[in-house]
């Protein structure tokens, strides 16, 4: 019978690398700031992807020590969702990683430098606050209160953690660079050439050029990184 801190491989979202069929269980994510699909639990991060604990009770060791960080803050919870951008820090090894989508359609971890601050938010609601202000709330669970912004959704916040400065707001638009964060494409880098409203029956599309060749894709398939080159590490 399966504990509630599992899950059936076969079950997982289809972005975690995993092996479906060699085992028949794996550490269960909990509901939390991204969605089930394109995320996984901490614990599944540092036993299966980091490799620097060999047992999901050998990862719970590690968190318990709190030592391990998520986006600056440290987690003690190995079924923490952990997804899109995310950083996670492994203190005594002096380690910092992101979390990213690769081109064979999987969550990844890319190194950074250790101490890495700054992640990409992109913008998926917007709603006017209390006092003047603006609510952004963003596709890893993030609310930022502003009192000026010209941010839409769509658009991007470059934001320091953990202390949830918006240090930048990233437009989205023509000649802009972006990930393509699911579809055909999943883990390209790309330049938006043009950017084809959406009617009622049909999702806002964006034309893309990666070199010489060009595909189109739904507008929800990408995330704004840079003007002219992105603005963190994204492959």
């Amino acid at each position: 019978m399966a504990k509630k801190d599992s899950e059936k491989r076969l079950a997982a979202g289809r972005l975690v690398p995993l092996k479906r069929k060699e085992n028949t269980w794996h550490i269960n994510a909990k509901p939390g700031p991204h969605s089930r699909k394109n995320s996984t639990a901490l614990g599944f991060v540092l036993r299966d992807m980091l490799k620097i604990a060999k047992t999901a009770k050998e990862a719970k060791t590690i968190l318990n020590s709190g030592h391990v960080l998520v986006d600056g803050k440290t987690s003690k919870d190995a079924r923490r969702p952990v997804g899109l951008f995310d950083l996670v820090t492994i203190v005594p090894e002096k380690k910092t990683y992101r979390v990213l989508v690769g081109k064979k359609g999987k969550l990844e971890v890319l190194e950074e430098k250790f101490g890495e601050n700054h992640k990409i938010c992109k913008v998926v609601g917007k709603k006017a606050g209390p006092k003047g202000e603006t609510m952004l709330s963003t596709n890893d669970g993030r609310t930022f209160k502003e009192k000026k912004t010209s941010a839409k959704v769509g658009d991007s916040l470059l934001v320091e953690v953990p202390k949830q400065k918006v240090v930048k707001e990233i437009k989205q638009g023509p000649k802009k660079t972006v990930l393509v964060v699911d579809g055909r494409h999943i883990g390209v880098v790309a330049k938006v050439k043009e950017i084809v409203s959406g009617t009622i029956s049909r999702p806002k599309l964006v034309s893309l050029k990666v070199g010489e060749t060009e595909f189109m894709t739904v507008e929800s398939n990408i995330v704004v990184v840079g003007e002219e080159k992105p603005v963190i590490k994204v492959e």
